[in-house]
């Protein structure tokens, strides 16, 4: 089977939305979608500048679902992201989907977010008490934001690996600035 190579050209709403994050290998691959892959990378944004989940809850829910969904290309590219929220070494290694994350340090409530990703992402649902707690600890909003991260990491997972995307080795994911809307 023939992978799909990397979108040389890319229309200018879509190369000024891949440009802000680095001219990474998933966007390359990913332009190909055309006009759907410009709104796929609004969404994206409003993500990662939302000031409702908190940047290190954020990486934490991110990370986690990589190595759930045994994503080399998002572990490499959120792990910087993930160092610079205050993420640590302990930490990244509990996020394994092989690692322990009662050994990891976390707070109680990224405990129990981490264990709501780890369910969500390991048997497609969550049962009703450990939502209950999740909804406890984080508000309703919040916890839907989470979800929707959850949401939108593993779907690129899937892309990634189906497309078999390689890891930028000399280019680095940056963060967005704020959603200008």
């Amino acid at each position: 089977m023939t992978r799909i190579g990397y979108c040389a050209t890319m229309p200018d709403e879509v190369r000024k939305l891949a440009a802000e994050r680095g001219n990474l290998n998933v966007y390359r691959a990913l332009a190909h979608a055309g006009p759907p892959f410009a709104g796929w990378m609004l969404a994206g944004r409003a993500a990662l500048t939302s000031k409702v989940v908190p940047a290190r809850l954020r990486e934490l829910v991110i990370l986690r679902t990589g190595h759930l969904m045994r994503c080399p290309y998002e572990i490499a590219q959120h792990t910087p992201m993930a160092e610079g929220a205050g993420i640590g070494s302990r930490q990244l290694r509990a996020l394994a989907a092989d690692g322990r994350l009662a050994d990891g340090g976390f707070t109680p409530t990224e405990l129990t977010v981490l264990e709501m990703t780890t369910e969500l992402v390991t048997t497609a649902s969550l049962t009703p008490a450990l939502l209950d707690r999740v909804r406890e600890s984080l508000g309703d909003e919040r916890l839907l934001e989470v979800l929707m991260i959850i949401n939108r990491w593993s779907g690129l997972a899937l892309m990634i690996n189906a497309l078999d995307v390689d890891i930028d080795t000399d280019t680095h994911f940056s963060m967005p600035t704020d959603d200008p809307h």
